[in-house]
């Protein structure tokens, strides 16, 4: 019994990611519960626990007389993550410069390409997807599971899986710079440059600067 009401919170909780991931629920809206209810036929107690787990992992914030709200990410904390996450990436692709194959080089081309049409096509989206598949083709050689969950758990604060701005052409611009990044990073692993590629990561790819888009 207890197993099946987790699995129902969990159920609600990944739900409610997704609605915020997409963009259906923005930073400040208010979270439904009784459309929760009804979209998974469900009852309002596996809804709470889970509105309760996304306010503590800092998701949302309850108010009084105003319920449950999509949380803002502070600029501030936005970039002591970004911060923190450029130093465990970088890291983590200084060690494993000599672990990665022609194979893994081609894959990680392919899908910077990818990305450039992604963003000629305007699909952010579709953007976000292939730059995560990107890192985790040098994550997944990482020999240290607890470090790569540590690093998954603090990319895990930005659960909004898309960028807000107020202008899509400064929106293109942005993601096109990021992805130069992205063929930037491949040709340091190619040239087996240790020390100028945890640099370039930790200080240009997650330049604090860039924190403000994850933010909104």
């Amino acid at each position: 019994m207890l197993t099946h009401y987790m699995s129902l919170k969990d159920h609600v909780y990944n739900y409610i990611s997704e609605k915020i991931n997409d963009g259906s629920l923005k930073p400040d809206d208010k979270i439904n519960e009784q459309q929760i209810s009804d979209a998974l036929n469900i009852s309002r107690t596996p809804i709470r626990e889970a509105l309760i787990q996304l306010a503590s992992d800092g998701f949302l914030e309850n108010t009084p007389r105003r319920g449950f709200r999509v949380k803002f990410l502070d600029i501030k904390r936005a970039q002591e993550l970004y911060e923190i996450i450029g130093i465990l990436d970088g890291r983590v692709a200084y060690s494993t410069v000599d672990l990665i194959k022609e194979d893994d080089l081609r894959n990680m081309k392919f899908l910077a390409d990818s990305m450039d049409v992604a963003i000629e096509q305007g699909m952010s989206a579709k953007y976000y997807e292939l730059q995560i598949q990107f890192h985790d083709i040098y994550l997944n050689l990482y020999d240290n599971s607890e470090l790569i969950s540590l690093l998954n758990k603090l990319k895990d604060n930005f659960l909004r899986k898309y960028y807000i701005f107020d202008d899509k052409d400064n929106e293109m611009q942005i993601l096109r710079e990021t992805n130069l990044q992205h063929h930037e990073i491949i040709q340091l692993f190619k040239e087996k440059k240790k020390d100028e590629l945890e640099r370039y990561i930790r200080d240009v790819h997650w330049n604090k600067e860039s924190a403000m888009f994850d933010s909104l």
